[in-house]
């Protein structure tokens, strides 16, 4: 994403909740919770990859030739959405793919005030946009790393 990058974790917290509009905040909070009672972490989650990849399943990646025209593909649905935004970079040396997603929607609940668990969505998001770019490979791990609130950072790659 070209532009004034936004790296202050309160700021991208405050952009975060802003992008969730008041009508869905409870029933999100709601339906993550309900989510939390009735199945542990790694099923909740998975749950969550899968609507991930059906709302790329919704918004299909065209196929891109660079990665700068990738990230510009990605970033012009999410900001249709006001989902915050995508840079992506490569790291050679450990050939994996460094996705950082900035002003995820951030809705907090009980025991997840960070609003994490919007992660395992994005997951599911980028694992399936990213499965259809030319040369991709089936079963490449799709992992997150150590985020902050209104940020994540993924890494698509096996090193």
């Amino acid at each position: 994403m070209s532009g004034t990058q936004i790296t202050d974790p309160t700021a991208l917290a405050y952009l975060a909740r802003r992008g969730v509009a008041v009508q869905w905040r409870g029933f999100l909070r709601a339906l993550v919770e309900t989510l939390d009672a009735h199945l542990d972490a790694t099923s909740r989650d998975s749950l969550l990859r899968a609507v991930g990849s059906r709302m790329a399943a919704l918004a299909p990646m065209p196929v891109c030739g660079t990665l700068a025209e990738l990230e510009s593909r990605m970033n012009d649905v999410l900001a249709a959405a006001d989902w915050g935004y995508v840079q992506l970079s490569l790291d050679a040396t450990a050939r994996a793919l460094l996705i950082h997603h900035a002003a995820a929607p951030l809705v907090s609940t009980h025991h997840d005030a960070a609003g994490t668990w919007v992660g395992a969505v994005l997951e599911g998001l980028y694992a399936t946009w990213l499965a259809s770019q030319p040369g991709a490979e089936g079963q490449v791990p799709l992992r997150r790393t150590p985020s902050s609130a209104g940020s994540i950072s993924l890494r698509y790659g096996r090193g």
